[in-house]
């Protein structure tokens, strides 16, 4: 099942997110993050026997130039044991669903040039490559 996460999934969040990114952020942490007003991110969670699998973030927000908003998926992660089921293609799938609701033409997606099963995913969904990122540490 894919759905819309609430602040009471912070828990299995916060485990996905240690799993995938290797950041240790709390549960609560997560959870008023997810609640702040001014957060331009939806996270949405895959569930198998109504535990969290897997999850993406897909974040739109408005442009001063543009009629329309930008949107990215900002994250996209699926236990090891739940791959090759569909569950990524469907976190992707209301992703996509969610940014075109809120007005958002395309959406984008980045992700390493060496993860050759994400980029296979992407391109069956119809992704093509498209500009080129660089990254800046600023502290």
């Amino acid at each position: 099942m894919i759905c819309l996460a609430s602040t009471e999934d912070a828990p299995a969040i916060a485990k996905l997110n240690l799993l995938f990114n290797e950041v240790d952020e709390s549960p609560q942490a997560i959870a008023a993050r997810m609640s702040d007003p001014n957060c331009v991110e939806t996270v949405i969670l895959a569930k198998v026997d109504d535990e969290a699998v897997g999850f993406a973030l897909v974040r739109v927000v408005p442009s001063v130039l543009y009629s329309t908003p930008h949107a990215e998926l900002t994250e996209l992660y699926v236990m090891d044991e739940y791959r090759q089921r569909g569950i990524a293609s469907g976190l992707i799938v209301f992703a996509e669903q969610i940014a075109a609701q809120k007005g958002a033409r395309s959406i984008l997606v980045q992700t390493g040039d060496d993860n050759l099963s994400a980029l296979a995913l992407y391109k069956k969904l119809s992704y093509e490559e498209y500009d080129l990122s660089l990254k800046k540490k600023l502290f």
